[in-house]
């Protein structure tokens, strides 16, 4: 490689980069879906895709339903590539609509993983994402990987076992973290179970990128490997000057006030799933 696998642009802000993480926590869980081999497995990657769905439009204080973000397919990606300039490690945003289609695909390349990308019907959130490709380590973009054909769009039960799909996070994954903080105010219930399932863990703490060592950018297998080295201080000096500012409570423009809204999945008051 001629650039570092962990490249450092300039970050997005603190939502933003929540909406990154939990549209990377439905892809994952819309990839477990694809490789289910059991009812079990099938329900469980359902339940955590409309968890996700519903923590991203919280996150976003979607008035309407969130078309779900998905990897992009084989096809759509050859098409789009042709639109943007190529580089060792590279991330960009295209319309859909010169191809006939509606959105915005994000498409690039990860060094170790090969050509990635995603189909989403929001801006905002394809920038996200771009920006989430260019400053995540390997191990955490596997659920972006193209695929080779277009995946059906799975139908998503109006009730949710939400405390079920919670009490499978993990704590030390940040788009876990992004996805229980979005969750948080569902009912009282649902609180209850993130607190305890998230005990000692701040979520409302910033996400700080933190690089691999060279030595092993791309091989790190660890439920959170960013927090393996120490933050370079220009990053810390920019979290503790957007914290001053009261960086976490500032929404950029495209990002409307959060609210809950009827078209998120409904939420039985136990919790205990249909």
């Amino acid at each position: 490689m001629t650039q570092p696998d962990y490249p450092l642009p300039v970050l997005a802000s603190y939502e933003l980069y929540q909406v990154a993480h939990i549209a990377t926590f439905v892809a994952d869980r819309l990839a477990r879906l694809r490789g289910a081999s059991t009812k079990a497995e099938r329900g469980a990657a359902v339940h955590g895709v409309a968890a996700g769905r519903a923590a991203l439009e919280r996150a976003l204080g979607a008035t309407r339903p969130v078309t779900l973000p998905e990897p992009i397919d084989a096809q759509t990606f050859a098409s789009a590539q042709g639109l943007v300039a190529a580089g060792p490690r590279w991330a960009e945003v295209v319309s859909l609509a010169p191809l006939g289609q509606q959105g915005w695909a994000v498409i690039g390349h990860v060094p170790g993983l090969g050509p990635v990308g995603a189909r989403m019907a929001d801006h905002g959130m394809a920038d996200a994402v771009r920006r989430h490709v260019l400053t995540q380590p390997v191990a955490e973009l596997g659920a972006w990987a193209m695929t080779q054909h277009a995946q059906p769009r799975p139908v998503l039960p109006e009730r949710v076992d939400l405390a079920g799909v919670v009490g499978s996070l993990d704590p030390r994954r940040d788009r876990d973290r992004a996805v229980a903080l979005r969750l948080l105010g569902v009912d009282r219930v649902l609180d209850t179970v993130i607190r305890d399932r998230f005990a000692g863990v701040d979520l409302h703490a910033p996400f700080v990128v933190r690089p691999q060592p060279r030595s092993t950018a791309g091989l790190v297998t660890g439920a959170n490997p960013q927090r393996t080295t120490p933050p370079p201080a220009r990053l810390v000096a920019r979290s503790r000057s957007s914290a001053a500012r009261g960086g976490t409570s500032r929404q950029p423009r495209w990002i409307r006030p959060q609210v809950t809204t009827s078209n998120a999945p409904s939420v039985p008051r136990t919790n205990a799933g249909p």
